[in-house]
């Protein structure tokens, strides 16, 4: 059902890329730049607080979505026109064959399309055609509301880890003026590690979770655009709507470029 995002992964690779040639092209000691301790201390205090400011399954929640910005929902207009069609499609099967029909033509994909399985369900249980509209629609809202809590948790997270960046920094220089005392020639590869921590805080934030963030919530916007459309045609077919009538309703949410005009001109 999702389709793997190349410009994602484009756009995280030439990220990444960027900064190592910048490395690359201005040091040969690029072991510096790597730090376990100090960047165990920037994500694992960004965790620390995003647990405390919101429940562990949101927390475990946001990262999940972290891993699925890597793929599209399908709500491309290629797509919505796919849906359109099937409701053309079952308008007709619908009328002829009732619920049992309907149900049977769905294909396996459709089937675990949990916002689709629902509507069906609520056909199957006789509700007339305002009280499938209202139920739907409060899945939808339900949907969002939960969906955009994870983005809320990223950009939460994005905000921290700037943060505790300079922390670790301070404590490293704390560390590293304690010990003036000692050897002098290490005072600028100490700094050079203090400052690592706010390197990996600034990185965390704009290349990870706010990207993530961002899409997370758009991808939350497209989804509900997709769920109106499909909430409107179960709408239609408890109606029993015509083909050609369900097809001109629908195409309404579909750019006039893409939309379907199989129908056009029959009555």
């Amino acid at each position: 059902m999702f389709r793997f995002s190349f410009s994602t992964l484009i756009g995280f690779c030439a990220g990444i890329g960027l900064l190592a040639f910048a490395v690359a092209s201005a040091t040969d000691n690029h072991v510096i730049f790597i730090s376990l301790s100090s960047f165990g201390l920037v994500f694992g205090s960004t965790m620390a607080a995003a647990l405390i400011s919101y429940s562990t399954a949101d927390v475990l929640h946001a990262m999940r979505s972290m891993l699925h910005t890597f793929f599209h929902p399908p709500t491309s207009q290629k797509h919505l026109k796919q849906v359109t069609r099937r409701f053309v499609e079952w308008s007709s099967i619908y009328r002829q064959g009732g619920i049992v029909a309907l149900e049977q033509s769905l294909t396996k994909q459709e089937n675990n399309d949990e916002f689709i399985r629902a509507g069906i369900d609520l056909m199957g249980a006789g509700y007339a055609n305002h009280d499938i509209r209202t139920m739907l629609t409060d899945q939808m809202d339900a949907t969002w509301q939960r969906h955009t809590l994870e983005g809320k948790v990223l950009n939460t997270m994005a905000v921290y880890s700037p943060g505790f960046g300079m922390v670790g920094t301070i404590v490293g220089l704390i560390i590293m003026l304690d010990n003036l005392n000692g050897d002098m020639a290490g005072l600028g590869k100490g700094l050079a590690l203090a400052l690592i921590t706010t390197l990996y805080g600034v990185l965390l934030s704009n290349l990870f979770f706010k990207p993530a963030a961002n899409q997370v919530t758009e991808k939350q916007e497209t989804m509900y655009f997709r769920h109106q459309l499909i909430s409107e045609g179960f709408v239609l077919l408890s109606e029993k709507r015509t083909a050609l009538y369900i097809q001109d309703r629908l195409n309404a949410f579909i750019k006039p470029s893409v939309r379907d005009q199989a129908l056009s001109g029959e009555l």
